[in-house]
């Protein structure tokens, strides 16, 4: 019979993740499921959970959003364990890409089916990644969003977007992928496993996530208007037909500058002031419970 551990960040979605984990409790007990439930006291903490949890369980569930994935996705690689989610996020980016319900009840029977695929991720850093990784004006737009108290949902990226626009500048940044080096100011540079990121936003709309590679989106210097003009046309991925941005595919990229550069993961932020980071294609990684249609 298989064990879960189930790791709850209860600041998940404003502390909505906190009230859905007493449902889930009980709906766990009706399924006479050999469970337990443990919930994060810190950042980080979760991935120190899940890699306790290891040892002891075959499946580990994130009960949380797309930064709470992150961090127990950092606790879990390498280790034999299946992965799971019960999505209770602001963004959810992660999971729709790979069809997992969004409704807890069913989120639950899709991890009871035990249906599993396995999944790449990719290592900037010292730090796994499962979506996606964004530098430049993306990470301000995450170190924005933290401050932002009294909204929910998507509209916590959008505000954010709209706030950072009017201060943002673009680093000059040396770029090394496949046979390209690129030495000039970008305004944001996206890193996809995933299609999406900040709550639909399809900054990297042709990405799959277990085909060896990472899409690349690399935006060049925008006016303030041009971000304007095109911020609807991201949430079709419409935007990778401008002429100022680049799309490509690779298994690894550098990226450097003399000067500071800011970076997040899966938007958990990575820095502010980072002058160096290497990114590589970890394949097939992560063996995550999806439905069979995923």
């Amino acid at each position: 019979m298989a064990t879960f551990l189930f790791i709850v960040n209860p600041k998940a979605a404003r502390g909505k993740a906190a009230r859905v984990s007493e449902n889930l409790r009980d709906q766990c007990r009706n399924l006479n499921l050999d469970f337990d439930m443990v919930f994060t006291e810190n950042p980080r903490h979760a991935t120190e959970l899940a890699a306790q949890g290891t040892e002891k369980f075959d499946t580990i569930v994130v009960v949380g959003g797309d930064g709470t994935v992150n961090e127990v996705v950092n606790g879990v690689v390498g280790t034999s364990a299946n992965f799971g989610i019960i999505p209770v996020g602001s963004g959810n980016d992660f999971v729709r890409v790979l069809g997992i319900p969004l409704s807890t009840k069913d989120a639950l029977d899709n991890l009871c089916a035990g249906n599993t695929r396995k999944v790449d991720l990719a290592l900037a850093g010292t730090r796994y990644f499962n979506n996606g990784l964004g530098i430049g004006f993306d990470a301000w737009v995450v170190q924005e969003s933290l401050s932002i108290k009294y909204l929910r949902g998507n509209i916590i990226y959008l505000t954010a977007v709209l706030k950072t626009v009017y201060k943002y500048k673009s680093p000059r940044v040396r770029l090394t992928y496949n046979d390209v080096i690129r030495d000039e100011k970008l305004f944001m540079i996206t890193v996809g496993n995933g299609t999406s990121l900040g709550g639909g936003f399809k900054l990297t709309p042709n990405a799959v996530v277990d085909d060896g590679l990472l899409d690349l989106n690399i935006i060049s210097d925008l006016t303030k208007l041009k971000v304007f003009r095109n911020l609807i046309g991201v949430y079709s991925g419409n935007h990778i037909h401008l002429p100022e941005v680049t799309t490509d595919r690779t298994t690894d990229l550098v990226i450097e500058s003399d000067e500071e550069f800011a970076a997040h993961v899966d938007g958990e932020l990575l820095g502010l002031d980072l002058r160096k980071l290497e990114v590589h294609i970890v394949p097939k990684a992560l063996k995550v419970i999806v439905p069979k249609m995923a």
